[in-house]
Parts: C-alpha cells; structure tokens; sequence
C-alpha cells in the first residue's frame, strides 16, 4: 500500500491477533514504517495483550492509539496541515504607525503592577486606537448618574453593569436592553446592580455602564490571547450567548495576512452567515474582516496586552460598519 502512488497515508487498526503476538506482528511492522516518508498511524485495540506491542512503537516513535476515531482524527490533522502549507503566503496588512503610538500611550500607565484588568472605557479607547469601532459607553456610579448621561446620549439605551469579575454579565441579570425613558433607567440601574451583587458576592462593582442601543446585526465574537509559545493567538466565531454553546471557532497565528483572515472567516458558520442566509440578511462582512486584522495587529504589537476580547461585535447590515458592543481587556503587569 505504501508503495502506491495513490495512497498518501495509512491506518492500521490492529487486533491481537489469534495466532501471534500483537508484539511480533509490530516487530515486523517497525522497519517498514520507518523506511516510508508517508505517515502510518496505528490502532491498537485492547489493553493487556496490546502492552508491550504499544511500547515497541513508542521506542521507535511511531504514534499508536486505542481507538480508531482517534487515530482517524489524527491523519485528519496532517491534512489540515498539508493543506495549510499549500496555501500561497501573502503580506501582512501594513497599519499606519500613528495607531501604535496612540495605544502606547494608553497602556503606558499599566506597566506599574497596579492591576491585570484595564477599564471598559479604556479598552473602548484602545480599539478606537486601531480604528474599531466601540459605541459611546459611560460609567454611572450612581442611580442618578445614570438618568443624566442618558439624557445625553439619547433613548433607546442599555444597561450592563460594570465589573471586571464577572464576563458573562446577561447570566447574573446584569443586562438591560431597550431602556425608553428615565425612570426605567432608575429602576434598570437598581436592578443590574443588585441582581449581580446578589449573584456574585465577591465580585467588585464599578457601577453600571450606560450605552446607546445600537441597531441589530449579526454577532460575532474576535479575541486574542497571547500565547507563551507561539505569541498571539486570534480567535473568531459565533458570538454573543452562542459563543460556549455552539464552538463554532477558528483560530489563527497574528498578525494576520488577508488571505488567513478570509480562511478564518469560511470555516466558521459565523463567517458563511455573513453573506446572508434564508431570511437572514447579508451583514458588513468587510468590516469583520478588517476588525479581525485589525485586532491582530494590535496584539502583535503590545506583547503586554495578556488578552482582548470584543463579544459581540455586532456586523450591521452592509455598508453600516461594524462595532465592538462589549471588549474585555487584560494586560500583563510587571512586577513591583
């Protein structure tokens, strides 16, 4: 089979057989595979008779595993990766420096040890920095606070309370959406605050962040988290409450070239839906596109931005942009 120019790979699923040893039959097995440049996985079924069979692969590097899906799953991956490294390369997009010292300045003050989190107000200001935008947001301390900026921004707005413990603000009540008039916004300030105090005691409470409701569009969620071993890891998918319930994720190395994001973006469902679908219409998919670059960059060139996520960023329909309705931002301190 190895011999064959039509095949590429094999998968061995292996037995004990009747007759022989699991062992022998490996022995023999061995320097066949090592003469191959083609990858050969195997399965080995059982646990006792299979032991020492298992170890003589492990002594001559070839991989082994106890079930099939697995080692399926396996050459699936080596596929991937062919057809990863078969991709043309292409230049990374080039970003102005003027964004980089604007967001230098904005994390300079956070270099001191003082804290790992930075405000929602600055990580709106950081994504502006890059041209991505973020929804005016302000924070009120105070019932009171909150119906005067209101009043500023003008109705319809959201409630969503402010603080750095807790990510899932809608799971403990701490979201209000469509607020109309100024005693509901009272009443909505109370009712955030405290259902969050309630359900998460030892969270600190900021207050509540008050934002004007933006028209609707399709969620998505585009993150970055630096990774000790490879830097900075983008992730894209289906964002807003679907983001842990569908893993409809993508993943890729920053900064990204065009081409990689667009790879990024075809193999989620949430990229394809961009497009439209039934009676979904067609969102900013452009726009996605940029924001994921853009994001990217960002982390390429702030090793000691720990991690950022924009859930969601909500893509309007075409033509209207998209924006970062909620960012969560994490720096890497230096110590005192």
């Amino acid at each position: 089979m190895l011999a064959d120019l039509g095949v590429h790979g094999v998968l061995i699923i292996l037995p004990p057989p009747p007759m022989y040893s699991a062992e022998s039959v490996v022995e023999a097995l061995v320097p066949i595979i090592r003469n191959t440049s083609k990858p050969v996985v195997i399965a080995l079924l059982g646990e006792n008779l299979v032991r020492r069979a298992a170890e003589v692969l492990r002594a001559a590097c070839i991989p082994d595993y106890r079930f099939p899906e697995r080692a399926a799953s396996a050459l699936a991956t080596l596929v991937h990766r062919a057809e990863t490294l078969a991709r043309p390369p292409a230049s990374p997009v080039v970003f102005d420096d003027v964004y980089t010292k604007t967001a230098r300045n904005l994390l300079a003050g956070h270099v001191d040890g003082s804290s790992e989190y930075i405000s929602h107000a600055e990580a709106s200001r950081l994504l502006e920095a890059y041209r991505i935008r973020a929804p005016q947001i302000e924070l009120a301390r105070t019932a009171h606070e909150a119906v005067a900026l209101s009043a500023l921004m003008g109705f319809p707005v959201a409630l969503k309370v402010a603080s750095p413990d807790i990510s899932h603000k809608s799971d403990v009540g701490g979201v209000l959406l469509d607020v109309t008039d100024e005693e509901a916004v009272a009443k909505g300030f109370d009712t955030v605050y405290w259902n969050a105090k309630v359900r998460c005691p030892k969270a600190h409470l900021l207050g509540v962040h008050v934002q004007r409701m933006l028209p609707k569009g399709q969620e998505v969620i585009v993150g970055v988290v630096q990774d000790p071993q490879f830097g900075p890891l983008i992730m894209f998918g289906s964002g807003g409450v679907e983001v842990e319930g569908l893993h409809d994720v993508a993943f890729g190395l920053a900064p990204l070239s065009r081409d990689e994001a667009e790879f990024m973006l075809e193999s989620t469902w949430a990229g394809r839906k961009l497009r439209g679908y039934r009676n979904l219409r067609p969102a900013a998919r452009e726009a996605v596109l940029d924001v994921i670059l853009r994001l990217g960059q960002l982390a390429a060139d702030f090793p000691q931005l720990a991690e950022i996520e924009i859930n969601p960023l909500r893509a309007l329909p075409e033509g209207d942009g998209a924006v970062a309705v909620d960012v969560r931002a994490k720096v890497r301190v230096s110590p005192r």
